[in-house]
């Protein structure tokens, strides 16, 4: 039995992907630890993995603080746990996972919860994500976190394409990662398992009438606006909309029609299971939960990678896009309709749902894992 870590930044598109590996691992007989930040306890150990807070780190910390603290604090409890180690595993987010590999002597792997970056991929990303990057370099990482952890590619792109492990594992099955062809043998992609909510939130599905809307913009994105959009368009329509506000209460929304369903939390794979389209934000976890239940998509991306996914989710077949903030609650509804009533749409869908389960390749991943540990 093999003493496994695995550590990760506290953002659910980063962690949760990495969940059904730690379970896996632990089946095969392997003891697991997973650094994250305290509100990740349950679902790490859900998996049955020991979760190990990080130190020097705000107990409640504000969106700045997680931003700024996580990378230092990731790392320095890393480098102060008194167990042995004999692999470590990092999303490819908390780039110096590598370092941490290095310090202590011990192989690693490296995990992609988004397509996975090459030379190839990144000259053909968007402006947006470029420009985020380097925010990140300015405002999270800094020359003191840097010089801290002293590694040796100083920007994120940079240590992505260039501090690459033996392994890699890509949570994103092959037929969406551009430029597949730019990726050795050491990039094994898999399509992820679905994540069962720990959400008791229930939702009436039997009261609701066809066809079913779920729109979304993930765990971060929250905008009181949007939302009151969402209802004026959708609102006393011959359909049900499920409509997550995230971080804005339901009640702050006024009157609601009853066709809508406001929640600030819902079961997002259960709700998928009944809907008949999804408005997303393009995460990765969201389009990898939609392909694999053949959900039909709207894409309205924001920020970093969702831009090319929803860019991606249009050249597969399996949706439409519409813009970002000033999108009308009209072209929303509008573009809404129009994939409903898309059958190609439809089709490629379910075709796309009935290649990925065909594909799973979780045990060849813990053989190529454990190799590295002989």
């Amino acid at each position: 039995m093999a003493s496994i870590l695995m550590i990760n930044v506290p953002y659910s598109g980063h962690t949760n992907p990495t969940l059904p590996l730690a379970n896996e691992l632990i089946k095969r007989g392997h003891k697991v630890l997973y650094i994250n930040a305290e509100e990740f306890r349950e679902k790490i150990e859900a998996t049955g993995a020991t979760f190990i807070p990080y130190i020097n780190y705000p107990s409640n910390p504000s969106e700045q603080q997680q931003k700024t603290k996580c990378f230092r604090a990731a790392f320095e409890t890393a480098l102060n746990i008194n167990v042995r180690i004999d692999l470590l595993i990092y999303e490819m987010f908390f780039y110096p996972g590598i370092r941490i590999a290095e310090k202590l002597g011990i192989p690693c792997v490296r995990q992609f919860s988004q397509p996975a970056w090459s030379k190839e991929s990144v000259s053909d990303a968007t402006m947006f994500l470029r420009i985020s990057c380097m925010l990140i370099d300015m405002q999270v990482m800094r020359n003191k976190n840097v010089d801290f952890m002293q590694l040796k590619n100083k920007s994120l792109i940079q240590a992505v394409l260039y501090d690459k492990p033996d392994l890699n594992i890509v949570y994103v099955p092959q037929v969406f990662q551009p430029y597949r062809n730019s990726f050795g043998e050491n990039y094994l992609f898999i399509n992820p398992r679905l994540q069962p909510s720990l959400s008791k939130q229930v939702i009436p599905f039997s009261k609701m009438r066809r066809p079913i809307i779920y729109i979304s913009l993930g765990s971060i994105i929250s905008n009181k606006g949007f939302c009151k959009e969402c209802i004026r368009a959708f609102g006393g329509k011959e359909l049900t909309v499920i409509l997550n506000t995230g971080k804005v209460n339901p009640q702050a929304l006024g009157k609601i029609p009853d066709n809508i369903y406001a929640y600030s939390f819902v079961p997002q794979i259960e709700v998928l299971r009944k809907a008949d389209l999804f408005l997303t934000h393009c995460g990765m976890n969201s389009i990898n939960e939609a392909m694999t239940l053949g959900v039909p998509m709207v894409a309205m991306p924001f920020i970093n990678d969702q831009i090319s996914n929803a860019n991606r989710v249009v050249e597969l077949g399996i949706g439409k896009k519409v813009r970002s903030f000033p999108s009308s609650g009209r072209e929303l509804y509008a573009t809404c309709q129009s994939v409903i009533r898309d059958e190609k749409i439809k089709e490629r869908c379910y075709e796309l749902q009935m290649e990925l389960k065909k594909d799973e390749n979780f045990e060849k991943i813990i053989i190529e894992i454990e190799k590295l540990l002989i």
